[in-house]
């Protein structure tokens, strides 16, 4: 999925999410900051996953450009002497 397709998805499950709390809190099986609470948990845990998917993958691309400048360095050398 392009960029604006998980955002699009995002924003369409919040949307849904919330109108289902909604639902409740006005039927009254959980109060507003059960609510509240119940989305805010589910936010945070989302941005700690995607967090350390980022910081996953930095590592990575760090490593293959500390591996390609070496490479290229040895390519100097080698094709000076």
């Amino acid at each position: 999925m392009t960029n604006f397709k998980d955002g699009a998805y995002a924003m369409a499950a919040l949307s849904a999410s919330v109108v289902a709390f909604r639902v409740l809190v006005k039927k009254g099986p959980i109060t507003r900051e059960e609510a509240v609470l119940a989305l805010l948990d589910e936010a945070v845990q989302r941005a700690d996953e995607r967090a350390t998917v980022q910081r996953a993958a930095k590592p990575q691309a760090q490593g293959d450009v500390v591996r390609r400048a070496g490479a290229a360095q040895r390519r100097g050398r080698s094709g000076g002497r």
